[in-house]
């Protein structure tokens, strides 16, 4: 029996209870593989490994191994180099195999790594069984589709595995090739699953459509049974890779099926998916569903982008403003906060449509969660192909990839992605500044800490939110001894650092413990815990558009009050103005005048937290999309008395 060791390593999270995602990928290559008579007779299939542990580690407690699979991401890709190398040091004989995501089309990581044997490209699991069968059989690997390989010192790469029908494929869930790795209680284990399997669309960014383009449907009964399993082995988060969730209307009876379970059994407690973008009022009902049984997560109202030259570079349509303002009011009446998608250095986009973009999407009631990423250039997307970088003129920063609110070791192997950082239509300067740009709108505007002074200004003042945010990066900057300029200098360093290769999008931040965060969710702690000097310098910025004394200190005081604190049970806020009511109909896109009549504002807090460490976990880490970082009517810690 010939000894296979299937790899795919990620980051185990979080600290004190640990969680970690079941190896989904190479489990359905095993489960498809040793579905085959032969494989079984022929192989030996060894424990799954899936820790990101010492590489020296992992092959010291391997067996005489004869055939190594590796799934290739962006978080694991320089790790595999590293452990594969390992292997053929001290098994020179062991065959090392490489698929996945982070592959290249062109069979580039074999010309630059000699210990690399073979690759497969696009879906592993046909390929993969056809290449153990060519190895037991030593039949022609020429006849193996989806293929790269070494003939007499020369590359070959076969014809693209055929699309193939998935409705036969055996779940690793249901077949038990996780049932050992569910042994260890002292981790909780969260899923990978698919429904269906493909994407209809061709997004130049994305490297789904390329690999995938016909959508493949799961059986129900398999489905029925995987929700069955999952409640049984206490699994409480759920992540559904489908490419197009409620693309097809048995997705409701999917959502029905994880609801019954979830109130039978309490599993799965946590259902997050990429939602299609076709079938908004589709989307929303089952968000619904989803939100009133405590089940969803965040749904997504994405754009990408919102210049017209960048979304038809990139094979995409936008919905109109005026429906995404009808969508966005429908979830805010459901008291759902649905996010939105932008990503930053696609080409086509300037500067100026780029942050007039974010611009517009507050306009439209959307001012809690406008999430900004980097374009990543990936290998097997449209734009990661030579022919898009020469007629984009696209050039990238390659910086360390970490994963979000993760604890960095730097004894460890380190990955690496490739960010858009200049095209035709924006250069570097001009990245930069967006960048910047969008750091501010997310730190200070959608976590709130400025969002109100905004959204006022906005209303009474006619002070678009482009101008009011460009304003307090240019104020911040000319004032470099205040806590804003602070705030400034150190954003610029950070996205100098960036670009130059020295850090990460995801960084280490004095204070704030040894987890990474954004530098939007450092600019927003930095002014939430220095709250009385962060808003007296704001104060001084916004009587550049307002001169009532009055109106803006009972707006400094009702914003910075309602900003979660720390060490802090009961705060009464006195006010003249009823800023409450003005703002709760304003994001409830229902303007009225802002009253002059007086009231208190109560916000309370049962169990503060006393550190700031607990401030960043409980409000920024786990709280962000669920607006923990304020204190609400809606979470019944704020109350108006009059």
């Amino acid at each position: 029996m010939k000894n296979v060791y299937f790899v795919q390593t990620n980051s185990v999270f979080g600290s004190g209870v640990k969680s970690a995602y079941l190896p989904y990928s190479i489990g359905t290559i095993a489960a498809y593989a040793w579905a085959d008579e032969r494989i079984r007779s022929e192989y030996c299939l060894k424990k799954f490994i899936f820790m990101r542990e010492d590489p020296q580690k992992i092959v010291d407690g391997m067996e005489n191994p004869y055939l190594v699979g590796l799934s290739c991401y962006v978080w694991s890709m320089e790790f595999n180099k590293v452990l594969a190398q390992k292997i053929k040091e001290k098994y020179p004989e062991c065959f090392i195999l490489m698929g996945g995501h982070s592959i290249s089309p062109d069979a580039a990581e074999m010309e630059k790594y000699p210990y690399i044997d073979f690759l497969t490209h696009g879906e592993g699991e046909v390929p993969t069984k056809e290449l153990l069968l060519a190895l037991c059989e030593d039949s022609p690997l020429e006849n193996v589709n989806g293929l790269s390989f070494r003939k007499n010192g020369e590359v070959i790469t076969t014809s693209p595995a055929p699309v193939c029908d998935i409705s036969d494929f055996p779940s690793p869930y249901l077949e038990g090739y996780f049932d050992e790795i569910l042994e260890d209680t002292s981790i909780k284990y969260s899923v990978i699953w698919e429904t269906n399997r493909g994407c209809p669309n061709r997004c130049a960014y994305c490297d789904w459509g390329v690999l995938k383009s016909k959508v493949r449907m799961f059986p129900m009964e398999r489905l029925k049974a995987e929700i069955e399993w999952m409640a049984k082995n206490k699994i409480e988060y759920i992540y559904c890779s489908d490419a197009n969730f409620a693309l097809f209307d048995r997705d409701e009876e999917i959502t029905d099926l994880m609801i019954e379970s979830k109130r039978k059994t309490g599993y799965p407690e946590k259902f997050k998916t990429n939602f299609t973008k076709n079938r908004d009022e589709f989307v929303f009902k089952l968000s619904c569903k989803m939100f009133d049984e405590g089940l969803g997560k965040s749904p997504t109202l994405s754009f990408q982008t919102m210049s017209p030259e960048a979304l038809k570079n990139i094979g995409r349509t936008n919905m109109s403003l005026e429906h995404f303002k009808n969508l966005m009011q429908m979830y805010t009446n459901r008291g759902i906060m649905a996010y939105s998608e932008l990503i930053l250095g696609l080409p086509g986009e300037t500067y100026e449509s780029f942050s007039q973009g974010i611009a517009t999407l507050f306009e439209c009631g959307q001012h809690k969660s406008v999430i900004v990423y980097p374009c990543e250039l990936l290998p097997n997307s449209q734009l990661g192909s030579r022919e898009s970088v020469e007629k984009y003129k696209i050039e990238v920063c390659r910086t360390e990839f970490r994963q979000h609110h993760s604890a960095v070791d730097n004894n460890a192997v380190r990955e690496y992605s490739d960010n858009i950082i200049s095209t035709y239509s924006m250069n570097l300067e001009d990245w930069k500044k967006s960048y910047i740009f969008a750091l501010y709108a997310q730190g200070l505007h959608t976590m709130c800490l400025t969002m109100m002074i905004a959204v006022y200004l906005y209303n009474e003042k006619g002070v678009g939110y482009k101008d009011f945010y460009e304003g307090l990066i240019e104020w911040s900057k000319n004032n470099p001894d205040t806590l804003c300029g602070e705030l400034y200098s150190e954003c610029v360093k950070f996205v100098d650092d960036v670009i130059d290769g020295e850090d990460s999008f995801k960084s280490v931040f004095d204070g704030f413990g040894k987890t990474t965060w954004g530098f939007d969710e450092y600019l927003f702690m930095k002014g939430a815990v220095n709250p009385e000097k962060f808003y007296s310098e704001i104060r001084e910025y916004i009587k550049l558009y307002s001169s009532d004394s009055e109106i803006t200190d009972n707006l400094i005081r009702y914003q910075s009050g309602i900003i979660k604190k720390m060490n802090m049970t009961k705060l009464d806020i006195e006010l003249e103005y009823d800023f409450e009511s003005y703002f709760d109909a304003i994001l409830n896109n229902n303007y009225i005048p802002l009253e002059k009549r007086r009231n208190t504002v109560t916000v309370t807090e049962e169990k503060p937290v006393a550190t700031i460490d607990e401030y960043a976990r409980e409000y920024v880490w786990y709280g962000r999309r669920d607006d923990a970082p304020v204190y609400s009517a809606k979470r019944n810690n704020l109350k108006v008395t009059y």
